[in-house]
């Protein structure tokens, strides 16, 4: 057997334990969620469970990487360079947060796990929340050195660019009616929001768009 059918092998089991962990946990809460009960939902004896993680704490990061889509961050942002900005924030935007309502029920059971749990807060922000940010960093530094959008600190840029999304989904957690009624709506503002802070200076735009032939001339070398 070779070792790439070994890896698919591998990541569709992965992928099992985590679609059995995800209705178990979003039923019984993750405190009350048992190896035996996500075993049982994924038809796999208990013991292969460990096979694939190491306890209950590794299968809810593994669950939040899928959620997070942590690793296809790297990939969706190096398309997003090849891309409109505008288009780019506009599609991200719409996808997570469609991802996010979809996915409501287990973040609501995991979530609160994240926080009062030092070991899995600290897990989480090495593994998932540290390196998404340093791939969004370097993305929007990019933009920055093009003079796509106005220079900043890119690593406070970075955390605001996820920060609307949070607070709404923390908003949701918090009971907010509004919020959870008009979701869709919610989304379509934050592309908005977004579009409206990472904006092109204006003397930019000047310097990118000559208004003259004789200074497009000028700036072929003419």
């Amino acid at each position: 057997m070779n070792e790439k059918f070994q890896a698919q092998l591998a990541k569709a089991r992965r992928d099992q334990i985590i679609d059995a962990a995800i209705d178990v946990i979003a039923e019984h809460g993750f405190q009350r969620t048992t190896i035996k009960q996500i075993a049982q939902r994924a038809e796999v004896a208990d013991g292969t469970i460990y096979n694939y993680f190491k306890n209950k704490d590794a299968i809810l990061l593994g669950i939040i990487a899928r959620l997070t889509e942590a690793e296809q961050r790297e990939i969706h942002f190096a398309e997003a360079e090849q891309i409109d900005f505008q288009q780019f924030i506009t599609e991200y935007v719409a996808h997570r947060m469609d991802e996010v309502d979809l996915g409501y029920s287990i973040l609501k059971a995991i979530l609160p796990e994240t926080i009062v749990n030092p070991e899995i807060n600290r897990l989480l922000n090495e593994q998932v929340y540290a390196p998404t940010f340093a791939i969004a960093e370097e993305y929007i530094q990019h933009l920055m050195t093009q003079g796509i959008i106005a220079e900043a600190d890119p690593v406070v840029a970075a955390r605001l660019f996820a920060g609307p999304m949070m607070g709404l989904l923390f908003l949701r957690l918090l009971g907010d009616e509004h919020v959870t009624q008009n979701w869709q709506l919610y989304s379509d503002a934050v592309a908005q929001f977004m579009l409206n802070a990472y904006k092109v200076k204006e003397n930019q735009v000047e310097q990118r768009q000559p208004e003259t032939a004789s200074e497009v001339e000028a700036d072929n070398g003419a």
